[in-house]
């Protein structure tokens, strides 16, 4: 599904982008090395489609739950669109797109398997 990756791709360099906000306008460490690493890890899980496309997606999702549960709390209780509902709305739209990746996928699997 190339529009998924498209989708991954970009989330990763958000991740990348917001990490590195974080560390030039507040000289956060934490945010720049968390946000590279998340980023990272999900454009390479972009390129792990390739080899093992199930692990690649379950690493994406992974990443987006965790990042879900960390910036969830300040965009919920404290209503902080910048950065943390901007990174809980990316997140939390990743993984609807990788749910409803899985559906159309499933759903190809099964034409397949009954047009056989």
């Amino acid at each position: 599904m190339p529009w998924l990756n498209v989708v991954l791709f970009l989330y990763g360099l958000l991740n990348i982008v917001m990490g590195s906000l974080g560390y030039v306008e507040k000289g956060s460490i934490p945010s720049i090395v968390s946000g590279c690493l998340a980023g990272l890890i999900v454009i390479g899980s972009v390129f792990g489609t390739k080899v093992n496309p199930r692990a690649a997606r379950i690493t994406a999702l992974v990443i987006a739950v965790l990042l879900m549960g960390r910036f969830a709390p300040k965009t919920f209780s404290q209503h902080k669109i910048y950065p943390d509902g901007i990174e809980f709305i990316s997140s939390l739209l990743v993984f609807a797109c990788l749910l409803g990746g899985h559906v159309i996928g499933m759903k190809q699997r099964k034409q397949r398997e009954g047009s056989v």
